[in-house]
């Protein structure tokens, strides 16, 4: 068992020390985010852009963090939207890990979307993004919610609201955004 927790060490150790030269060859530059909530979930759907600025095939190891145990988190996809295909990924603790091949001088879309239970406080993690070391260029958020359910109050205040068929629609767009907290929604009670 010993033995074990010094190799999964180690590998751990490696893929780190890989990984942070390919995070200066690779930039997060853009997302794009879908919250809905209602009732039963809270569900994101998510496009994050990516840019590789070298001259050669960069492999990116990604964690994506959760506000709960990925455990209690369903219905998770990961899905490289430049060639349609799924993107194998492995939960642990609060987190997934993912690989992604950008290639030379390009950028890549990769969709992340799933969704966990309703709560009175419902959080996704924003504040991952400084592990890039650079602000988004830009960054747009929408969270769609039934009528029925009042919203208390937002980490971060909408730039706009929209009412349509019984749903309300919140807007925010940011530019040269390096978040100082996380996506916060709190309603007064979710039935």
């Amino acid at each position: 068992m010993r033995n074990k927790r010094l190799v999964c060490l180690w590998l751990l150790f490696f893929s780190v020390t890989l990984c942070l030269p390919a995070q200066t060859k690779v930039a997060f530059f853009e997302e794009h985010i879908d919250f809905k909530l209602d009732r039963e979930h809270f569900s994101v759907n998510g496009i994050y852009s990516f840019r590789n600025r070298t001259k050669e095939l960069v492999v990116q190891r990604i964690s994506f963090p959760f506000a709960s145990e990925a455990g209690t988190v369903d219905s998770i996809r990961v899905l490289d939207l430049n060639c349609l295909k799924a993107v194998p990924f492995m939960k642990s603790g609060n987190a997934i890990y993912f690989e992604l091949n950008v290639q030379p001088e390009d950028t890549l879309a990769v969709q992340i979307a799933y969704r966990q239970k309703a709560l009175a406080k419902n959080t996704y993690i924003l504040t991952s993004t400084r592990a890039w070391g650079s602000p988004l260029d830009r960054a747009f958020y929408t969270l769609t919610t039934p009528d029925g359910i009042p919203v208390r109050s937002f980490s971060y205040q909408p730039d706009s609201v929209r009412q349509t068929a019984g749903q309300l629609v919140y807007f925010w767009k940011k530019t040269q955004f390096l978040p100082a907290q996380d996506f916060e929604v709190v309603v007064d009670k979710v039935p």
